[in-house]
């Protein structure tokens, strides 16, 4: 068998500024402050990127560490009371549904998500883009489980094979638009197929060292080659 797991945001996925104006503004409102644009890393947790924002508008770092559980709740109940709009403010990716609903067709191939996003936002992007089915949430990874990107992949593999059975996650393929979606894979001896659909460009994509590296999904054959280079044995009924 082979375990997918696929980063959200990016990757999936564009959810437009809303993520962002959600971040910006609860942050301020926690501090008292005018919320304002800041660089936020791609790839990192929902942890670190709350975190970071609020040192950024002036926190330090006893009262951002103070603020951060409000913060994270504010995130999932905000971003709940946009969900009619999500969709119409967003977009899948190209090729996106085609490679999932593939993949769902592919003997041995279980599919989930490795993401920086909480469990409950992971929910609600999915279910607002119809990609959940037929990705397996019960198997999914998030900036619940852990802030640290890498230590995510073991929680997957575990609950993937509490699912499915032993070698569910064996191999395991990440597909992701970072370069700590690569560094993540690495750690943890993965396979690890890039998309330059984020802000991180195909260069330096590339000179993190993925195994492929792909500039959309867009075409089907290609992406399929790139997430399972081989037969893959077995049957996942998802």
């Amino acid at each position: 068998m082979t375990l997918v797991l696929w980063d959200i945001d990016q990757t999936l996925l564009d959810a437009g500024t809303l993520d962002r104006e959600v971040w910006f503004t609860l942050c301020g409102d926690l501090l008292g402050v005018p919320p304002r644009p800041v660089h936020v890393v791609p790839g990192r947790t929902i942890r670190q990127i709350l975190r970071a924002i609020l040192r950024e508008y002036g926190a330090d770092a006893a009262t951002a560490e103070r603020l951060l559980p409000e913060a994270l709740r504010l995130e999932v109940e905000r971003l709940a009371a946009e969900r009619p709009r999500m969709a119409s403010r967003g977009r899948l990716l190209p090729g996106v549904r085609a490679v999932v609903e593939a993949l769902d067709r592919t003997p041995g191939a279980v599919q989930s998500v490795l993401t920086g996003n909480q469990a409950a936002t992971t929910r609600l992007k999915l279910a607002a883009f119809g990609l959940a089915p037929p990705l397996d949430l019960r198997v999914a990874a998030t900036g619940t489980d852990d802030e640290h990107r890498p230590s995510l992949v073991p929680v997957a593999r575990s609950r993937a094979e509490a699912r499915y059975g032993p070698g569910t996650a064996t191999p395991t393929v990440l597909v992701g638009d970072s370069v700590l979606d690569i560094e993540a894979a690495r750690a943890n001896g993965a396979r690890v197929v890039a998309v330059a659909t984020g802000i991180t460009s195909r260069a330096d994509l590339t000179a993190a060292g993925p195994d492929a590296v792909l500039d959309d999904l867009a075409d089907l054959r290609a992406a399929l080659t790139a997430i399972l280079p081989s037969p893959v044995p077995g049957h996942a009924g998802q």
